[in-house]
């Protein structure tokens, strides 16, 4: 699944991207303060995102997490696996890009949790983004691409 997901990144093919996730993937990033439910939301802002907003994204570095090792920690105890998730797997891609209207190559982190129980599937993806200006000019990019209502809200 991490590499599909990798090879769609770097092809900038939103439904490559998209096939590796959960009908209920949460989408979190850095502009928003809720998360993104879902598929149709998350394939929106994918579309949007790899439609021009981001280009050249080159995947330097899958760190995945051991084979029966325990989670990261939560909530201040060792081994704990976020509720509802258990034997949840976490993976991190590290990535370079650049980001229309921002001069220079922007780096990522994508935080990915796979569902073993699910084809691993990954249910929950965080993204990160630097510097803050390339962040900003994909936040103003996706402002207007998107324009209106932030997805899934239904305004």
């Amino acid at each position: 699944m991490l590499a599909q997901l990798a090879s769609g990144l770097e092809a900038a093919d939103a439904a490559t991207v998209l096939a590796t996730m959960t009908d209920d993937v949460t989408l979190r990033v850095a502009v928003h303060d809720q998360p993104f439910e879902g598929r149709e939301v998350t394939g929106q802002i994918l579309t949007a995102v790899l439609d021009g907003a981001l280009h050249d994204v080159e995947v330097t570095e899958t760190i995945r997490q051991a084979a029966g090792q325990a989670g990261a920690e939560t909530a201040g105890q060792a081994g704990a696996q976020p509720a509802g998730q258990p034997g949840a797997q976490t993976a991190i891609l590290m990535f370079t890009v650049q980001v229309a209207d921002h001069p220079g190559t922007a780096d990522g982190l994508l935080v990915v949790r796979c569902d073993p129980d699910r084809d691993n599937r990954i249910f929950d993806i965080t993204v990160f983004l630097r510097p803050l200006a390339a962040l900003q000019a994909l936040a103003d990019d996706m402002g207007r691409r998107l324009g209106g209502p932030r997805p899934g809200d239904g305004a």
